[in-house]
């Protein structure tokens, strides 16, 4: 917790700004310090080197990426996604690779730190990835759907495509009402949310470049594990009965 270190009392210095992912939050005391966080600090240039010592201030660290913790999160997300949970003679469930890896993924950042691992990387590093994921991510979809198009449309016509189209775009648009006119949420946390509880991947791509700042990344990440884990327990239990 930031509250924690004292800094008014024991340097004198004053948190003014937090920057996270590419947004300012308003600091406060009881709020949590992830990694890769930068805090504009106003201090004495003799207790700012105090600060400093607290908090760090070298960004080429900060830069540098271990890949450790990566694969590590990878393997133990496919050993428990590996794992079945059998209930009765016809009823068995397992989370599968996906569900595994973000399962394992959103406890290990919760923990954080274990001993010298640390489970969180920096914001480029993050960004990096999440393009790179992003763009192979585009390329397998677009070739497997690409191939069958024709075959689809020549089979079902484009009776199928209308459907597909209705069931689509109703959600959004109930969800856009709610989140916007009820809620009063942002317009970008609302696009980032949208598209993480349809893990529509593509859509995140189609909303970044709308903007600046990772509001909707933050949103997508935050709604597409809960979303993705519920789809594969829900898919399941629709084929059981």
């Amino acid at each position: 917790m930031l509250g924690t270190f004292n800094l008014w009392s024991n340097y004198q210095a004053t948190v003014t700004r937090l920057r996270r992912s590419g947004i300012d939050i308003t600091p406060s005391p009881s709020m949590r310090l992830h990694m890769g966080d930068k805090l504009t600090v106003a201090s004495s240039r003799e207790n700012m080197k105090q600060v400093v010592r607290i908090f760090g201030n070298n960004d080429k660290k900060l830069s540098d990426t271990d890949f450790f913790p990566i694969a590590a999160g990878i393997v133990l997300g496919i050993i428990l996604g590996g794992l079945s949970l059998s209930f009765g003679e016809n009823i068995s469930f397992n989370l599968g690779l996906t569900g595994g890896i973000l399962a394992v993924a959103m406890i290990l950042s919760r923990i954080g730190r274990t001993g010298p691992i640390i489970w969180s990387m920096s914001g480029a590093a993050t960004q990096l990835l999440r393009q790179i994921g992003l763009m192979f991510f585009l390329v397998e979809v677009g070739t497997k759907a690409g191939s069958q198009l024709v075959e689809t449309y020549n089979q079902y016509g484009s009776q199928l495509f209308v459907i597909g189209g209705v069931i689509t775009i109703l959600p959004m648009l109930l969800a856009v009402i709610s989140a916007h006119f009820m809620k009063k949420m942002n317009i970008l946390t609302m696009l980032g949310a949208i598209t993480g509880s349809m893990t529509s991947t593509p859509g995140l791509a189609a909303v970044d470049p709308m903007t600046d700042t990772n509001a909707p990344a933050i949103a997508y990440a935050t709604v597409y594990p809960v979303a993705m884990v519920l789809l594969i327990i829900f898919t399941q239990l629709l084929a059981v009965f």
